[in-house]
């Protein structure tokens, strides 16, 4: 059981609830925050499938200074200690344009980390829960980090299976524990992958889809795919956000990123994109559709080596050469359009820089929608390796 004292930048284990000495505080000293990131890297240690990001980037996730999301959102850090030992962590965080969006008083928790020990997870859980209580919450749903935009989930399954990039990963046991605190499970979340040296297999599947899109461009002369180059990039990633906000808007959990967020995501992406592997499809002058591919950084990130960001740094631009794995992260077309064969002819895409990587990943595929997986299915043979969860209760 946690107490929260008004007034003092701290929470406290009530004596009587346990004779472990557990203490959950708000990080506020230097000391505390280096406590709150370095957890991960002591539990995950031995973890051979664990991916560490740079460690500017995982701070800059939860620096309202610098990252765009805590223009319209706030949180909170608590660390957990046992006799001076950190032992947990957990973020409390309030998106108002979440809230304000869907009509709802949600709270959300995330970058959670904890050891094997059931009463820490309890500390945490009750501190953040109680922190977005006093904001107005009415419920806690996570793990987000920060919040949908980001990396968000427990996986249940494919925990032996590093995650690309831009994708979470968890130890395997957060799933029984956070239930344990009464947390049920809101919504489960795939990852799926193609492997494009697939023999033979994957060689006729293209050529169906060759032949597929040869026909609807015979049919339709209207539709048109082209690349996207250094000098179309800016403004062709804000047209495929406002068609991804049509194509999307039905999505649950969707909110539609602020012009700042936007343009926060965009200097990102040109530090990793490669260009010919943005797609676009045109009817005329309308883009109706698109697919969004980037090299997976975390696999070079894994093998660079080092403690320093810096030094890790210098080995990733010959490490990012060698990487032989990508990631879908954005496929969509405009419902007017998707009998026409838009889809297909984007995803034919891949076909033609398949030389370039052996296997692609399609993520966060919702459970309840699967129609759109399936579609790609018929076109490539996939695997399912990743499900994730995500949960909440009352508070």
């Amino acid at each position: 059981m946690v107490i929260f004292l008004c007034g003092v930048d701290q929470f406290r284990l009530d004596p009587g609830a346990s004779l472990k000495k557990i203490t959950v505080k708000v990080v506020r000293t230097p000391a505390e925050s280096n406590d709150f990131f370095s957890l991960k890297r002591k539990i995950y240690r031995d973890d051979p499938s664990i991916v560490f990001p740079l460690k500017k980037m995982e701070r800059q996730q939860l620096d309202p200074e610098e990252h765009p999301f805590y223009q319209h959102a706030r949180r909170e850090l608590f660390v957990a200690y046992q006799d001076g030992i950190v032992v947990g962590r957990i973020a409390a965080i309030v998106d108002e344009m979440h809230n304000e969006h869907y009509g709802e008083r949600t709270g959300f928790f995330g970058f959670f980390e904890a050891v094997d020990d059931q009463q820490v997870v309890s500390e945490l859980i009750a501190a953040a829960a109680e922190f977005l209580k006093l904001q107005g919450c009415d419920r806690m749903r996570g793990p987000v980090n920060p919040s949908m935009k980001s990396d968000f989930g427990v996986v249940v399954e494919g925990n032996d299976i590093s995650p690309m990039i831009m994708m979470g990963y968890s130890l395997k046991r957060y799933d029984e524990q956070l239930q344990a605190e009464g947390l049920g499970v809101i919504r489960t979340f795939h990852s799926y992958r193609f492997l494009s040296k697939d023999g033979e297999k994957s060689h006729d599947k293209w050529e169906a889809i060759r032949k597929v899109e040869q026909r609807s461009l015979e049919r339709y002369p209207q539709l048109n795919i082209k690349v996207v180059t250094h000098e179309t990039f800016d403004q062709t990633i804000r047209e495929i956000n406002e068609l991804g906000n049509t194509v999307r808007s039905e999505g649950w959990g969707f909110v539609p990123l602020t012009e700042a967020e936007l343009g926060f995501m965009i200097k990102n992406l040109r530090r990793v994109i490669n260009y010919d592997m943005i797609h676009v499809a045109y009817w005329e002058d309308q883009l109706i559709g698109y697919i969004v591919t980037i090299p997976d950084v975390n696999w070079a990130l894994k093998r660079a080596k080092g403690k320093w960001d810096w030094l890790r740094m210098l080995q990733m631009p010959r490490l990012l050469k060698k990487t032989k794995s990508a990631r879908v992260i954005a496929i969509g077309v405009d419902e007017k359009f998707r009998s026409k064969g838009a889809a297909m002819m984007l995803i034919r895409r891949l076909s033609l820089v398949h030389h370039v990587y052996d296997e692609w990943e399609f993520s966060w595929v919702d459970s309840e929608n699967v129609k759109s997986i399936r579609a790609i299915g018929r076109m490539l043979p996939l695997v399912k390796t990743k499900v994730y969860r995500l949960y909440e209760k009352m508070i």
